[in-house]
Parts: C-alpha cells; sequence; structure tokens
C-alpha cells in the first residue's frame, strides 16, 4: 500500500521546517540563513541527481542528458510532465 501526503500539508511543513531552522539558529542574520537553506537545497539536489543518473548509460551529448531531465528526472520528483516541451525543440534545433 502506498501512502500519499498532500501536497499543501507537505508545503506547510517545509514552511515550519524552514521557519524554526531560521528562528534558532539564525535569528539575528536573515540574509545568511537565506544563504544556507539555498545551500543546503542545492547539495540536496546535487545528491538526487547523482543517485538518479547512476543507473543510466553515460549521456553522449547534451541533448540526451536535457531529454533525461525533462522526461524522467522531472517527472520522477515532481509527479508531472514538464509544462515546455517546446524548450526541447529548440535545444534540438539550436545542437
Amino acid at each position: 500500500m502506498v501512502r500519499e501526503v498532500s501536497k499543501s500539508c507537505m508545503d506547510s511543513l517545509l514552511t515550519e521546517i524552514v521557519s524554526s531552522y531560521c528562528k534558532r539558529s539564525y535569528a539575528d542574520k536573515p540574509e545568511l540563513a537565506a544563504r544556507r537553506i539555498e545551500a543546503i537545497g542545492y547539495q540536496v539536489g546535487h545528491q538526487l541527481s547523482e543517485r538518479y543518473t547512476m543507473k543510466p548509460p553515460r549521456f553522449s551529448d547534451h541533448l540526451e542528458a536535457i531529454k533525461f531531465i525533462c522526461k524522467d528526472f522531472w517527472s520522477k520528483f515532481f509527479k508531472k510532465q514538464i509544462q515546455h516541451t517546446d524548450y526541447l525543440s529548440n535545444v534540438q534545433n539550436t545542437l
């Protein structure tokens, strides 16, 4: 059985986590808190991209990497297709 959490509940939880983190750790330095949270997001994104690109074979060109991001990677994390697929055709034309 798969358990799912509504998006609004997840958004509220993340908002509270960030707010609590800022108040406890960086109450007097909000710009430092923002930089730290951004760094955490970057690190998490980097780790997830490393994890999900281990199994597929190496990309031979930029177009294959962009296709992977737009089709596989995006749908795994956001549970929907990417909105602007015309971007992919524009990239194909420039490469």
